[in-house]
This record gives structure tokens, sequence and C-alpha cells, in this order.
């Protein structure tokens, strides 16, 4: 480490551990977070412009930036992990029966609508094609039928 280095690190250590310790509720992360601030400083430090901003601001800023990419990542993985859930595979044949019936209300054409977009994976592009209508109307059809399927699915 160099002299100018370890100033730094002397005079900002316990500034920005504060500040992600106030942000960061674990421990061991915002050690981890401490540390890359200052990784980046040290990696950025030739790129710093005292024109532009005083070094404080400077750390600060990378302080800031670096809590705030923790949290975003830590929420990716949130709604990953939330996704990747599976429930348990008997409410999945009730959902899927309840599916059934409620398709078995719509009409024909509502139906076969739902069933290509939705298990086909086609658009509604590709549905109205394949149905030979425009795609406006399968728009309307769409609107539709989802209508219909959430009207009996409050009801029931």
């Amino acid at each position: 480490m160099t002299a100018a280095a370890e100033v730094i690190y002397l005079s900002y250590h316990d500034k920005v551990s504060a500040y992600i310790k106030g942000k960061v509720e674990n421990h061991y992360d915002a050690e981890d977070l401490v540390s890359q601030v200052f990784e980046k400083v040290y990696g950025k430090l030739h790129t710093f412009d005292e024109t532009k901003a005083s070094l404080s601001t400077w750390i600060y800023t990378i302080t800031r930036n670096t809590v705030t990419d923790y949290y975003r990542t830590r929420r990716i993985h949130a709604i990953y992990d939330e996704a990747c859930e599976r429930p348990d595979p008997e409410q999945d044949q009730d959902v899927l029966d309840a599916l059934a019936d409620a398709l078995m209300t719509l009409k024909v054409q509502e139906r076969d609508l739902i069933l290509l977009h939705y298990y086909k994976g086609l658009t509604l592009k590709e549905v109205a094609d394949k149905m030979g209508m425009s795609y406006i109307n399968a728009k309307v059809i769409h609107k539709k039928a989802l209508s219909g399927l959430k009207t009996y699915f409050q009801e029931d």
C-alpha cells in the first residue's frame, strides 16, 4: 500500500464503515462492502479529479453506489429465489383442475385463443393468423376471454 493510499484509508475508514453499518444490518456484509469501497477507491484513484469534487465527496459517492449495488443485487436474487420456489405438486393439480374448469366456461373461439397464446406460446399476431382473424379481433377476444376467466375465479 502506498503512503497516499494508507492516509486515505486511515482518514476515511471509520466514516465509510459507520455509513455502511448504518445502511446494512448484516455485520459481515457490511465489512465486505467497506473492503469493496476501498478496493474501488484504490483502483480508481488515478481517475480522481479534484476540480470536479473533493476527495471525501468522491469516496462517499463510491460508498453510496456500492451500498445501492448491494441492495440491487440482493433484490434480484430475492426475486429469482421467489420465482424458483415450487409449490406443492398436489396444489399444482388443484390449480390445473380449476383452470380447466374455467376454460370450459369460455366460448370455443375464446378457449382456442387462450390455449394457443398461453399454452403454445404463440403471439397474438400468430394466433390471429392461425385462426384466420384480424389482429385487432384477436386482441378483443383475448381481452374478453381473460375477463371471463377473472369473473369465473372471483365467483368461485
